[in-house]
């Protein structure tokens, strides 16, 4: 059958399924429909929106498609992410940016490829956000998408609820179709004031397509789960090391409502210590295939605004039954450690238990303890925090051996009064506390990705790929500009240790903090994204063998899923090969599901904070500030200001005197007058707008 399927399609692709079973006389449409799941799931041919199926050879790909304002766009291959090409606007057919689709690779007269799209396999944008406008000549209003790639449509909307729409309004829609050029859309909510950072935060939101509301399937689900343990329970009774009496504490920060990690430290009679990181077991409330587990992988992640967390999981799991609140019984997975004085884990086992947190402890107070020994909590908590910092220190040396880079990154903190607006734009703090945390997840993570990868058993890794040799040795050359040479040669400049040594003498040479930092971030740039993978190919930045996600199944569907195979594999020992098999394709299938939610994700508040800066800004337009240049592109110089503010000064604002340095990524002038990252200027506030999340400098006269 699989056969003839494919020979029909080569005769002639992109046919209708009825057409083809038609032809081919079938008879039992179920069967043949798995056939067709079958060979979609092998990549041999894809079905699309309007039921053709096509046979993916020679040049029919499919890939996701990006349009541009100008009317053309790009498709990037989906089997080649670093393959795109270019679609000419007569080309597109009818589909708009994101839309998964079928393609044909054409070779133009002078060798260019070029794209021609065949049909819409997936429209994966169902929804548009936008803002209303006056009509150009004033006499209707308009609907304008936030996003760019709809400029070319003509936009016609259905107000069948009968919404009263005014200037200035943030709508949603819902896309109904799109023919010839018009894009017929039906008014679905009135989202606020688009002049306003806060209504602008859901919009944001609904633009990444986050799902911001819960089906009322799950929301039911999730409160008939939301019970008080039941200890007669089968799953509970077989807990035999239970840790209640253990002195557990959580530490997080003071707003934080979902406490899914607790830690435990104790110095053993041999001298070395035993770390306890116990996990809140999500999975005994999260079922398989249910509506909650569900929708908690297509959200993949709890995303976090200014105002409001859209989280994974509905709060009566998130904040409710899940999190360790203090002095609560709570289920829980506890990955156990033992280190030696080096800092080393030299035993290591995850189990299920009941633990109790004795307090919940903020990073602020810990790290008021750790500086000047002052604490209100008993004295049994404030020694186990210091072995606790003994503990930390030894990880820190471990890690600083083998070379885990340490960025040590500073993040902007909006502030919003009691009406949602927008008052203060700090640097988010960091001490001790938050490192000890980190170094402590960060070992169980470790730990638990090892014990499951010498069994060879399929499961969730954390994956960051070494960089290219190309791009480490062009960061290095880059340091040269300041002043900065490790002298290692090519070979050494590949290894991690190397680039922590690095990052030191960064440290030593560059003696302003903001600069330094600075100047590590462009590391960034260079370095590959960390994914999820069913592959274990090591964390580079980390200098890990062996990592994955096991400390927040509250917010990351990664480490829900590494709690159910730690079950699986450790406590019920269901190693059958079906099993094994269900497993693996259902953590390739999950794995590309939650690498893009998180880009999501962070797309989604690194927006967010954009537009609160924004409004922030409003208020001081003309005012003069002190900043550090953050990066030099071609077109001009974001600077950033001690608060974490970052605004541009376009390149019209230099005069034609300057000119990009593409290799040393400087503005040079023709009196060589030099403008670098990390260089200090004084700048004015020229704009900031709202609307299109953009903050715009220029510098001081007398800066």
């Amino acid at each position: 059958m699989i056969k003839l399927i494919i020979k029909k399609l080569k005769e002639k692709n992109g046919r209708k399924i009825y057409e083809l079973s038609n032809e081919l006389h079938i008879v039992d449409i179920e069967e043949f429909q798995k056939i067709i799941n079958q060979l979609e799931t092998n990549n041999t041919v894809v079905t699309t929106e309007n039921d053709e199926i096509f046979l993916l050879e020679n040049n029919i790909k499919t890939g996701s498609i990006k349009i541009n304002d100008k009317g053309f766009g790009f498709v990037r291959d989906n089997n080649d992410s670093e393959n795109d090409y270019f679609v000419p606007a007569n080309f597109l057919k009818g589909s708009i940016t994101s839309d998964e689709v079928v393609y044909r690779v054409e070779t133009e007269d002078d060798g260019r490829s070029k794209a021609v799209i065949l049909a819409i396999a997936k429209r994966t944008k169902k929804f548009l956000v936008g803002e209303i406008m006056p009509s150009w000549d004033g006499k209707y209003l308009d609907f304008h998408p936030t996003e760019n790639g709809f400029k070319n449509y003509r936009i016609v909307m259905v107000n069948k609820n009968n919404f009263k729409l005014e200037k200035d309004q943030l709508i949603k829609v819902k896309i109904i179709d799109i023919r010839e050029k018009k894009m017929f859309t039906k008014i679905v909510e009135i989202i606020g004031n688009s002049n306003k950072a806060v209504d602008r935060i859901l919009s944001i939101a609904y633009e990444f397509d986050v799902p911001t509301e819960f089906k009322k399937e799950t929301l039911k689900q999730a409160d008939d789960v939301a019970k008080p343990i039941d200890y007669n329970n089968e799953e509970v009774k077989r807990r035999n090391k239970i840790i209640v009496d253990k002195l557990l504490v959580t530490i997080d920060g003071e707003d934080s409502k979902d406490l899914d990690d607790a830690i435990y430290v104790e110095k053993i009679e041999n001298g070395n210590y035993k770390l306890y990181v116990a996990i809140a077991d999500v999975s005994f409330y999260v079922e398989p295939r249910t509506s909650l587990d569900n929708e908690a992988l297509y959200r993949g992640n709890s995303v976090y605004l200014a105002n409001k967390v859209i989280p994974m999981l509905p709060k009566s799991l998130s904040n409710g039954v899940c999190s360790l609140n203090p002095n609560e019984d709570k289920l829980c997975l506890v990955c156990e450690m033992e280190f030696d004085s080096s800092g080393k884990i030299i035993n290591k086992t995850v189990y299920e238990s009941i633990m109790n947190s004795k307090a919940r402890l903020t990073y602020k107070e810990v790290n008021e303890f750790f500086q000047n020994k002052i604490s209100t909590r008993d004295e049994a908590i404030q020694n186990m925090l210091s072995t606790a910092r003994e503990l930390h220190n030894l990880i820190e040396k471990e890690r600083d051996v083998r070379g885990s880079i340490d960025f040590d990154i500073k993040e902007a903190k909006v502030i919003l009064d009691n009406d949602s607006n927008v008052i203060d734009i700090v640097a988010r703090s960091t001490g001790i506390s938050e490192k000890l945390i980190e170094n402590f997840m960060v070992s169980a993570n470790e730990s638990v990705a090892q014990i499951i990868f010498e069994k060879s058993l399929p499961f969730v890794y954390r994956d960051h790929g070494k960089p290219k040799d190309e791009n480490l040795i062009e960061w290095y050359g880059m340091l040269t500009s300041f002043g900065i040479n490790p002298k290692l040669n090519d070979e050494s400049k590949l290894d991690p240790r190397n680039i922590r040594h690095t990052l030191k003498e960064i440290s030593n040479q560059i003696k302003d903090k903001d600069e330094c930092e600075l100047i590590n971030i462009t590391l960034l740039r260079f370095m590959e994204k960390a994914e999820y993978s069913i592959e274990n190919i090591g964390h580079f930045g980390l200098a890990s063998p062996c990592y994955t996600h096991f400390t927040s199944p509250i917010r990351r569907y990664s480490d829900l899923m590494v709690h159910r195979y730690l079950k699986q594999y450790l406590v019920n020992k269901d190693l059958h090969h079906l099993a094994l098999e269900r497993n693996e394709n259902f953590i390739e299938r999950a794995c590309n599901i939650i690498n893009e939610t998180e880009k999501k994700g962070v797309n989604t508040e690194r927006e967010v904070t954009k537009v609160c800066m924004a409004e922030y800004m409003t208020k001081f337009i003309g005012k003069e500030y002190d900043g550090i240049i953050s990066a030099v592109l071609k077109f001009g110089i974001f600077v950033q200001l001690p608060n974490c503010v970052e605004g541009l000064i376009h390149i019209t604002e230099l005069g034609t005197d300057f000119h990009y340095d593409e290799k040393m990524q400087t503005m040079v002038s023709k009196q060589n007058k030099i403008y670098r990252l990390g260089q200090k200027v004084r700048i004015q506030v020229k704009n900031a707008d709202v609307k299109k999340r953009i903050i715009d400098f220029t510098f001081a006269k007398n800066g």
